[in-house]
């Protein structure tokens, strides 16, 4: 009978664990740059946070944004310009996709 009680318990934590990563997920900023070779990072900034991820293979996946409107920053390698883009808006838990950004020459 006592392990019963334990398997419960034990059971029951996990589910509470795994409840608390579930919920907490924020949303995502993804898309992807060409010319790809000329890509280097990307950032997302809300007000005083800034998040950033490298840009592999020409795309990029910003992860556990919270809720709000975002601006973008492309960060590219000479001869091309950084590309920057507002009003990114992000949700709990859903996935933003800008789409393919196109770098331009300086």
């Amino acid at each position: 009978m006592k392990a019963n009680y334990f398997d419960f318990a034990a059971m029951l934590l996990s589910v509470l664990l795994l409840s608390a990563f579930v919920f907490q997920n924020g949303g995502t900023i993804k898309g992807s740059v060409i010319p790809v070779e000329n890509a280097f990072r990307a950032f997302a900034i809300l007000e005083k946070d800034t998040i950033k991820s490298n840009i592999v293979g020409g795309n990029f996946v910003l992860t556990d944004l919270k809720p709000g409107t975002y601006q973008l920053i492309i960060e590219a390698i000479p001869p091309y310009q950084h590309k920057f883009l507002t009003g990114i808006a992000v949700k709990q838990g859903e996935s933003t996709n800008v789409g393919e950004i196109q770098l331009l020459l300086k």
